[in-house]
Formats: C-alpha cells, sequence, structure tokens
C-alpha cells in the first residue's frame, strides 16, 4: 500500500463520517481564528500583552459587550474625549500677566448602569498652571471635580480613586445644600441626580458637560485633555484585571494552542512509530536495546521532570515543545508500532520485495511505513488534546511561558485574580470553553480515523 493510498484512505473516512465531518469544522474555525488573529489583531498589540501601560484606556473586569443583547443595552461602554473633542478657547491678559485656557466638551450618556471609572490626562505645555475642573450636569448642578497646580508635562486625576476628587465634591454638595451617603463613590455622585432623594441610585440620562480653566503666568502655556468615561462591557471577551483586551489573547491563544499540540503530536507520533518499526524490521540487539529504552521511558514520571526543568530554567514554550518531544520519543505508540510492523511483515508482498532483491531500508521505506500512516494518523490526531491541555496545566501552576497570552496563561491569570470568587465568569469560561471544543474536534476527527485502522467499526 502507498504512502498517498493510505493518506486517502484518512480523508475517504473523515468525509464519510459524520462526527469527522463536526470534528473538522470545529477544526476549521480554529484556523480560521487563527488566521483572524494575524489579520485582525497585528502581532503588535499581542506583544504588548505584558506592558500595563497599553492598556489603560480599556475598562477593567469588563463583560463582553455581547452581554448588553440579554440586558437591553443596560451597561455602558467605554466613552474617551479625546483632545480633539474639546472646544478650546484661550486668551492672555497683559494688565495682570496671565494666560487663560478654557477647554469644555459635551458628553451623551444613555446607559441604565453607572460608568466603572473616570479618568481625566492632563497635558501641560509651558509652566505650571493652576487648574480647575468641573462638572455640569443635565439639571444644571455644576460640581467642582479638582482645583490644584498641575506642572509641565503629563497628568493625570483619578476621579475615581483620589481622595481629594471625593472632598472636592462633597464640598460642592454642601454650598449647594446637598447631601450624598459618604460610601457613594465619584463616578456616581457625578451621574446621579443629587437634587433628590433616592431610594436606589440611578444615573441620569442627558448630556452633561466637563470643562477645564487653567491659569498660568507663562504666556505660552497650553493644555491638552483626554477624559476617559471607563464602561463595564468591552469587546467580544471583557476585560481582566489589568485590563487586557481578553479577545487579543484568545484569538492568539488558538494559533499557539494549534501549534503547540499539532507538533507535539506529529513529532512525537511519527517519531514512535518510525522507531517501533526500526525495532521490529532489523532485530536483535537493536530491538532488544530499544524495548529496553522504551520500558525505561513508559515508567519515568513524565509531569514531575517536565515541572521540574521549567521551574529551574523558566523556559519558553518552544524550548518546552522540545523538551516534550525529547521527554516522548519512546512509548506507546513504539509498542504497538513493533507488534504492527509483524504483521505487515508476515505478509506476501513484504516476501516478494525481499525476493526480488529490495534493500531492507527500501522496504521500510516504501512498503511498511506507509502502511502504518492510517494508525499514525489516529495517533497524532488523538494526542493533540492532550498536549493542548498540557500546555494548559502548566500554565495554570505558573510553569508555562510568561510572555504569551496562551489559553492556560488567561486560565492561570483568572485563578490567581479571584476570577471564581467575584464570579467573573468570562475570564475563565472563555479560554476553558476553546481548549475543551479544540479537545471535541479531535476526539471527533479520532472517532473517525479509527475506521481506518478498525474496519469493523460503522457509522450508526
Amino acid at each position: 500500500m502507498s504512502a498517498s493510498r493510505g493518506l486517502q484512505d484518512v480523508a475517504d473516512a473523515v468525509l464519510r463520517s459524520k462526527t469527522g465531518l463536526v470534528g473538522l469544522s470545529i477544526l476549521v474555525a480554529m484556523v480560521i481564528l487563527s488566521i483572524l488573529a494575524l489579520a485582525y489583531v497585528p502581532f503588535d498589540v499581542a506583544r504588548e500583552w505584558n506592558n500595563p501601560s497599553f492598556w489603560q484606556r480599556n475598562p477593567r473586569l469588563a463583560l463582553p459587550s455581547w452581554i448588553n443583547i440579554f440586558l437591553g443595552g443596560r451597561l455602558p461602554e467605554t466613552i474617551t474625549l479625546s483632545n480633539d473633542s474639546f472646544r478650546k478657547y484661550s486668551y492672555y491678559l497683559e494688565t495682570v500677566g496671565l494666560k487663560y485656557c478654557i477647554l469644555e466638551a459635551d458628553l451623551s450618556y444613555s446607559y441604565g448602569d453607572f460608568p466603572s471609572e473616570l479618568r481625566l490626562l492632563l497635558y501641560i505645555k509651558g509652566e505650571e498652571a493652576l487648574t480647575t475642573v468641573r462638572w455640569i450636569q443635565p439639571n444644571g448642578v455644576d460640581l467642582t471635580v479638582w482645583k490644584g497646580s498641575f506642572k509641565r508635562g503629563s497628568n493625570t486625576i483619578y476621579i475615581s480613586r483620589q481622595i481629594d476628587v471625593r472632598e472636592f465634591i462633597r464640598d460642592s454638595l454642601k454650598k449647594l445644600n446637598l447631601t450624598i451617603p459618604s460610601t457613594v463613590n465619584p463616578e456616581v455622585i457625578l451621574f446621579v441626580d443629587n437634587t433628590m432623594v433616592h431610594s436606589e441610585l440611578t444615573p441620569v440620562n442627558g448630556r452633561y458637560r466637563i470643562k477645564i480653566e487653567a491659569v498660568s503666568s507663562d504666556p505660552y502655556t497650553d493644555v491638552e485633555a483626554e477624559f476617559i468615561v471607563y464602561g463595564r462591557v468591552y469587546g467580544l471577551a471583557g476585560t481582566d484585571d489589568k485590563r487586557r483586551d481578553l479577545f487579543v489573547g484568545l484569538v492568539w491563544g488558538a494559533p499557539i494552542a494549534l501549534a503547540f499540540g499539532l507538533i507535539a503530536a506529529i513529532a512525537t507520533s511519527l517519531l514512535q512509530t518510525l522507531i517501533g518499526s526500526l525495532s521490529a524490521w532489523y532485530g536483535g540487539f537493536i530491538d532488544e536495546a530499544i524495548q529496553r529504552v522504551t520500558d525505561v521511558y513508559m515508567i519515568i514520571p513524565f509531569l514531575p521532570i517536565l515541572i521540574t526543568i521549567s521551574v529551574i530554567y523558566r523556559i519558553d514554550i518552544w524550548t518546552l515543545l522540545l523538551v516534550v518531544v525529547g521527554l516522548s520519543l519512546f512509548g506507546g505508540a513504539t509498542k504497538t508500532a513493533r507488534s504492527m510492523t509483524f504483521q505487515i511483515m508476515a505478509e506476501q508482498y513484504i516476501e516478494a520485495a525481499i525476493s526480488y532483491g529490495a534493500s531492507r531500508r527500501r522496504i521500510l521505506l516504501l512498503y511498511i511505513l506507509p502502511r502504518l500512516m492510517p494508525y499514525t494518523m489516529a495517533n497524532i490526531v488523538l494526542s493533540v488534546p492532550g498536549y493542548v491541555f498540557l500546555e494548559a496545566a502548566l500554565s495554570v501552576l505558573g510553569l508555562g511561558d510568561p510572555m504569551m497570552p496562551t489559553w492556560g496563561k488567561i486560565i492561570s491569570d483568572a485563578y490567581s485574580g479571584g476570577a471564581v470568587v467575584h464570579g467573573l465568569w468570562w475570564w475563565i469560561l472563555l479560554p476553558s470553553a476553546l481548549i475543551i471544543l479544540t479537545a471535541i474536534s479531535f476526539a471527533f476527527l479520532g472517532l473517525a480515523l479509527d475506521k481506518v485502522v478498525n474496519p469493523r467499526l460503522r457509522e450508526r
């Protein structure tokens, strides 16, 4: 049987089987996801996975945006007012020697829940400037959010977290004879109707205005601003505690998981099949040596050795792949291939090849190994999920590649961040679901390919 014939049998078995078609469809979807990773999520973005400053414009621990389909659009999305969104007025009074810069921007809010955070970024060009930040609600209530001096360069006001911001807002409310419980956060105070008594706080929808006034003695002073109203939903997969877009990790985790699983499965299966056939074909001392080495490999504790190597050397994912292949050169497939080779050697066409003078290497490569291909292909397919789970397990144990956004690393970060305890389901369920889908697809393909190895199986 030729190699092409063996591969043709494999393809026919997959296409004729319902389970094979289902598994192939899922696998094709994974491949498309991998291609989309390259097309829509550039490598430059994935490379910034461990750079906290790169993700600062994303909300923290945001749900996936599609959750709003079930909530009627209640949860807010992130609203960013860039410098171009601000109307700017500036003038210099020579009589007092002061430069005035005024920036205003309007913000439309139409959601059923409050923002998660508020942040204002100011960039001062020139000398130190006395800056006042005011917030005007749709009902006309004018609240002072911040008042103080900013030096030249970039300055950030974390409105939701800074204690002095809370004090400025509460002082403004007192001047208006308004009170609100001290436990209420600034992002709630700024979006609630403070003129009414509420049994349950709800945001007021409408047009809000942020006004920034900067005064400096430098006539060349200029101010640029960016205001971010962080939402509670973001993207297709949400965000984690470091504000990272989980969709980036999921789409880049697909090619990494498939590459790791396929390379490991193909390399180990082919090597074990080749070694097993060599053991049976050449026999004698070679057979005895290979079988004893295989016995040793099969009793070696694979995972503890792999964990030890990962802990000591802190290797990356591709070096880890080489170690996995090295620790899997001999195994159960070696003995299976050996026993199958003995059966093939007893067939008449092998005796005919020997009788017309074919070399032992020619018979092994052209007559024996092609007969082992259907079994090898099935073994490859069934081995892939195990290696995908292996990478995920090592990542959960903190032994994976810390620089790569893999599915296992996302699950590890979710566990460390208390996703299960705090109910952050999207953070742990989405990568877990992709790992499970990958395993199911290869399990279905393996069931279809098993019909080549065991023809007695029939689709019912």
